[in-house]
């Protein structure tokens, strides 16, 4: 089984020679190709990647990128990806992670015996204390999250998962309509369809969080929004009170965060761990808000 490695990449320059390197360690009997699927960079991330030329014979660049039109999100980066692919399984990671030692050669034996595959993650190795999950209740660390309402499905980050060659023939490509959380959508796809997705503990992923409070709370509105809308495309119920829930959540979120801001400006790791929780919180349940005004891209019937 030959295996397709996915990189979407866009101005990674300041972490993608460490994923690079990690690549390089890597091992795998069957064969083995990486695809930096470059999505328009301006840095000189491709420039890190053509050094790696000689330690990865089957290395390919695609442009995922083109001039003048929209600069898509990582799904996009992916599909093209894919395009280029000749393998009969494809593997995914990002230029600002890290794969763990021996994560292809797990990925790969697991490939052999299952369609869908999702590696673990691991947030130690990558950033500051303060920004940690709690031990063992990190997305992703130790099980598949799963919904714990309607349609009850288990999803993964795109940057750490699997399949073979023909859960993409019967799936296709990831769906433009969510740029942030194709990844959950695309699990949810592969379960409707019959697959199942298997953990695989020994293949790790270190996992880079955002390291600055602005960052962080944009993704998580981004997200938030995103998997919200996700969420109600399946058919998952609103919730009752929705709306004031989610404004008595932000009043407490504020409220804790002033008052985590001067520790947070002396910096007290408390203080420091506090607030980026709200601003984690804050950006999820403002992204929940913002969905609930969109229209639906299309709805899914999914069966009880």
């Amino acid at each position: 089984m030959k295996i397709s490695m996915i990189l979407p990449c866009f101005n990674g320059a300041s972490t993608i020679r460490q994923q690079m390197e990690a690549l390089c360690n890597q091992s795998w009997a069957g064969g083995w190709e990486v695809i930096v699927s470059n999505n328009g960079s301006t840095d000189n991330s491709m420039e890190i990647v053509e050094e790696y030329r000689q330690r990865l014979p089957e290395l390919k660049i695609v442009q995922a990128y083109q001039s003048p039109g929209p600069r898509l999100g990582a799904f996009h980066s992916y599909n093209v990806g894919f395009q280029a692919a000749t393998g009969d399984a494809y593997v995914m990671c990002e230029s600002d992670d890290e794969v763990g030692e021996g994560w292809l050669e797990a990925m790969g034996q697991a490939l052999l015996k299952h369609d869908f595959v999702v590696a673990r993650l691991d947030y130690r190795k990558l950033n500051p204390a303060w920004v940690l999950p709690p031990p063992n209740q990190g997305y992703q660390e130790t099980e598949i999250p799963q919904l714990d309402c309607h349609p009850y499905l288990q999803y993964a980050w795109g940057c750490s998962f699997g399949f073979r060659r023909t859960v993409y023939e019967k799936l296709g490509e990831f769906r433009p309509e969510f740029s942030y959380v194709f990844d959950s959508d695309y699990c949810w796809r592969a379960q409707l369809a019959g697959f199942h997705l298997h953990l695989v503990p020994e293949a790790v992923m270190h996992y880079r969080l955002r390291h600055e409070l602005k960052a962080l709370f944009n993704q998580k509105l981004r997200w938030g929004e995103d998997f919200k809308l996700l969420m109600r495309c399946y058919g998952a119920p609103p919730g009752k009170f929705i709306w004031i829930r989610s404004r008595l959540k932000l009043l407490r979120l504020l409220f804790v965060g002033i008052v985590s801001l001067p520790g947070y400006w002396l910096g007290v790791p408390e203080s420091q761990r506090s607030l980026f929780a709200v601003a984690e919180n804050l950006g999820w349940v403002i992204g929940e808000m913002k969905a609930a005004k969109r229209p639906l891209p299309f709805e899914i019937s999914v069966q009880q």
